[in-house]
Order: C-alpha cells, then structure tokens, then sequence
C-alpha cells in the first residue's frame, strides 16, 4: 500500500509542475493539455500527449529567452546582459532553466545528451572547432532551428543570428541537448 502513496504523491507533484510550467508559458496550450491541467485525470489517455507536448516546447522557450539578448555586446569572459562571450551566453541561458553549466566551450560540450547534426531543434547547443570541427573546440551557440543559430561572435560584435553555413558549416564539431 505505502508504493501506491508514494506513487500518487509523485503524480500530483508532476501535475503541479506541469501546471507550474502552462502559466509560465512553457509549452503551447494544446486542447489536451488544457482538459489534464484543468481538471482532468492525470492518468488520462491525453497526459503522455501533455507530458511530451511540454518537453517539446522547452526548445522553442530557450530560444526565446536567448533572444532577449540580441544586440548585447561581445565580452570577452562575459556572462551577463552587460556582455556575453559565446559560452557565458549559453551559460546564462540555461542558467534561467535550471541547467547549471561551466563558463567554457570544451566542458559544456561535454555535458547532456549528444544530438546528431540532422536530429538539431531549436534549444540544443552547437560547438564548433578548429580542423573542420575535428580539433580544438572554439565557439558555441544555440541552434534556433531553420539552419540558423544565437551566438556571441567575438570582440567588436555583438550578440546575433547567424546561419550554419560557411565557416560555421565546416567547422561544426557537435551538438548537445540539455533540457
């Protein structure tokens, strides 16, 4: 019997984040979503429909949270709105979801999940490195989807959208998905 309280309990602290994470505006406000988060049986048919629809967005709210940032001025070692360099935007990003990340390029590239370069959605982070993308890793950023991608370039820039093409396109290393 104690299994089947604490598996309840657990159901209801998901049900309150989820419903935590619709008012924050974290995930779209699908029909099915609406019917288990107002009201509705977490153990309906429609909750892994929910569930998937709020991991699935967290992507798209990265994205819109990194680009509050557009037009901030590169600093070298920067992690705040007052300047970013390339890895302390990604760093203060995903700072505001939680994911506590180090102030170096290298070390975040080797934290979540990898993600193939035909499997990127918006909200995973793109390095890239020297060699055709095979040697030291320089840069990073976060892929917006469409080939596209939010990044602190370097010195006398400032925050932006680039494309995945050129020589970001040849020296792309590696993805990492971390929400």
């Amino acid at each position: 019997m104690e299994g089947i309280v604490e598996v309840a309990q657990r159901i209801r602290e998901i049900e309150a984040r989820l419903k935590e994470l619709f008012r924050e505006g974290i995930y779209a406000e699908s029909p099915s979503c609406r019917e288990v988060l107002g009201g509705g049986s977490a153990l309906s048919s429609t909750f892994g429909t929910c569930l998937q629809s709020a991991l699935s967005g967290s992507g798209e709210t990265v994205v819109r949270e990194a680009s509050k940032y557009l037009g901030v001025p590169y600093v070298y070692g920067g992690a705040t709105p007052n300047g970013f360099d390339c890895s302390g935007l990604v760093q203060y990003v995903f700072r505001k979801f939680g994911v506590e990340l180090p102030h170096y390029t290298v070390t975040q590239a080797q934290r979540g999940t990898p993600v193939n370069r035909e499997e990127l959605r918006p909200g995973d982070v793109i390095f890239f490195g020297e060699n055709g993308g095979r040697g030291f890793l320089y840069h990073v950023g976060i892929y917006i989807g469409n080939n596209r991608f939010i990044h602190a370039p370097h010195t006398g820039d400032v925050v932006k959208v680039s494309a995945l093409e050129g020589k970001y396109d040849r020296n792309f290393a590696c993805a990492r998905r971390y929400l």
